[in-house]
Formats: structure tokens, sequence, C-alpha cells
């Protein structure tokens, strides 16, 4: 009798749980697998907060910053926006420079021929209009985009430094970023060289270098 009665605990011991109280059990660690899996999983970080020289983040990116002056995001962003802004200056001045010297626009050369500039003087002869007009397109175009480069809340995701959203060709693309930025760094490197080779031989650049604003065939 005694091991009938054992042979029944150990038999009731070891019986597999029924389906419900195995249901039972296992139903909190259901409910926590699955709220986990509900979570959303946090969205990837805007690429302007995390990027770094050399990660090619940039357009143009030589991973070139001998200074470390760039040595954090925000930092990187406030020198690529500073330098797209001198870059696409750059080259409207070094288009505009000797058209201006080569036709005369308004009478505003020098008596030599030279455009004026801080190294050749005469820009205290300009209208005051002219430089009221400059000024408020330039305020009008800042205007435009400040927002983003400022993050004032009305930043896109994808914002990088330079994209003012001004694409009516639909022609952006990682190719035309490269080209942009690559052409906006010799422009600059030009127009500095115009301004201290007038400054220097006190002729105009159309006149000094002449082969270098004229037809390709015309110099042979």
């Amino acid at each position: 009798m005694m091991l009938l009665a054992a042979n029944n605990v150990f038999s009731f011991n070891n019986a597999p749980m029924a389906p419900k109280t195995l249901r039972r059990a296992l139903s909190p660690l259901m409910q926590e697998a699955a709220t986990v899996e509900d979570v959303p999983a946090p969205p990837p970080p805007a690429p302007i907060s995390v990027m770094r020289v050399g990660d090619n983040t940039l357009a143009g990116d030589w991973g070139f910053d001998p200074l470390e002056l760039a040595d954090s995001s925000e930092r990187l962003a406030f020198y690529r926006e500073a330098e797209v802004k001198h870059a696409r200056l750059a080259m409207l001045a070094a288009v505009g420079w000797p058209i201006a010297e080569k036709l005369n626009f308004g009478g505003l050369a020098l008596a030599d021929g030279r455009s004026p500039s801080i190294l050749n003087g005469g820009l205290g002869d300009i209208n005051a209009i002219y430089w009221a007009a400059v000024l408020g397109l330039a305020v009008f175009v800042e205007s435009k985009y400040i927002d983003a480069q400022l993050n004032t809340g009305k930043r896109p995701d994808d914002y990088l430094p330079g994209m003012i959203g001004f694409d009516p060709l639909g022609m952006d693309s990682p190719t035309f970023r490269a080209a942009e930025i690559t052409n906006g760094r010799i422009a600059m490197v030009a127009i500095t060289a115009y301004a201290l080779e007038e400054a220097i031989t006190k002729t105009p650049v159309v006149k000094e270098t002449a082969f270098l604003f004229q037809p390709i065939w015309a110099n042979f």
C-alpha cells in the first residue's frame, strides 16, 4: 500500500501540465515578448548630427583638416555652410569679374579698365542703390534657409549644410554636389588670383592673361 501511494505521488509530480495551466504560466512571458516586439525601433540620427571629417557624408570630403578645426559635427556643419556660401559667390564672381571688364557694365570699371575691389580701390564710387540691392538680395536668399541652417525647428531630417532646397531641374545627386564644391573651391582660388594679379600688375586680368578669356581656338 505504501509503495502504491508513493508511486501515485511521484506520478502526479511529474505529470505534464494541462494546456490551460501551461498557457496561464507562460502568459506574462508572452505578453512581455509582444510588448517588446511592438515597440518601434528609434529612428536613425540625422546625418548632420553625427557626421565627421573623412566619413564622406559631405560632398568633396577629402578628410583634410590638419588643424582639426572641424572637430565636431556642429563645427563641421558651420564650416561647410561657410565654404558652400563662399564657393557659390566665388563662382559668380569668377565669371562676373572678367565679363564686367570686357563689357564695362554701368561704367563701373576704373580708368585703367580694372574692376573695383578692395585692393584696386574704387568701391566708394559705386552708387549706394547698387549696394542696397545687393544687400537686399543677400538677405532674401539667406532668409529662405536660415531656419534649416540654425536648426530652429524647421530643418528636414536629411538636411546637409548648403542644401537650400533650390533644384528646379531635379539634378541634385552626389555627382553634382561633388562637382559644385570642386568648382567652387577652384573659383575661390581664381577670384583671389584675379584680385592679386590686378593689384600687382595694375592691368585688367582680361588683358594681362587674355588667353584665359577668349575662345580656345583664338590661341592657336
